[in-house]
Parts: structure tokens; sequence; C-alpha cells
């Protein structure tokens, strides 16, 4: 259906106007402007609200114990990812991406240790 693929494409672009809003908050932020980087963060989170609908219309959101656990599969994956993409950042010398690798790789730790509290309680439930 042609919907589904504009729905596809809008859901795609949206999220990836989520980062570039957010990166240039901080851009601003650092350069002392807050009005702007307030506004652009602002602007990030409305474009996230338009990535979650369409999420919601494709059928990407389920139950929240299957969100959950498909969450939790996608940061065992991004956890590995990072950690390699660090190491292979390190052995190129750049010392900079090396820095956003490791820092990610240990937000995706931590987003599977919350992610797997989160599941044992909801198994608790059933």
């Amino acid at each position: 259906m042609q919907i589904i693929e504009i729905m596809e494409k809008t859901f795609i672009a949206e999220s990836g106007d989520v980062a570039l809003y957010l990166a240039m908050s901080k851009k601003a932020a650092d350069e002392g402007d807050q009005e702007t980087a307030r506004y652009l963060y602002d602007v990030a989170m409305d474009e996230a609200h338009h990535a979650a609908d369409f999420a919601i219309l494709l059928g990407k959101v389920k139950d929240t114990r299957s969100n959950v656990s498909m969450m939790l599969e996608d940061e065992i994956r991004s956890e590995k990812e990072r950690g390699q993409a660090a190491n292979i950042a390190l052995a190129e010398g750049d010392k900079e991406a090396f820095q956003y690798f490791e820092k990610s790789m240990h937000d995706e730790i931590k987003h599977k240790a919350g992610l797997k509290v989160i599941l044992s309680k909801l198994q608790e439930k059933d």
C-alpha cells in the first residue's frame, strides 16, 4: 500500500530529525545560546512525538511486555556494536569517536539493566 510506504518514510524522517534537532540544541547550548537551545530541544520532542505516532500506526508497538523484550534485545545488540565500534575508533586513533562510542555503550548497559528489571516485574505479575 502506498500509505504504508509514506508512513515508513515519515517515521524514518521524523526519527532522524529528532537526532539532528537534539544535536543542534546541544551545540547552541555549548555556544551559550540557551533560548535557541531550548527551542530546538522542544522541536526535537515534537518530532519524537510525531515519530512515535507513526510507530504506533505502523504496528511497531505491541503490548508492553513484548515492547520491553524487543528493546532489551536491541540494547544487548547495541551494547556489543558500540563496544566493537569503540575498539575500531581506538585502533584508528579517533579518540573523540572512541569516547562517544564508550559513553553510548555504557548507556546501553544502563538501559539493558533497567529493561531487565521492568521485564522481571512484568513476569512477576503473570
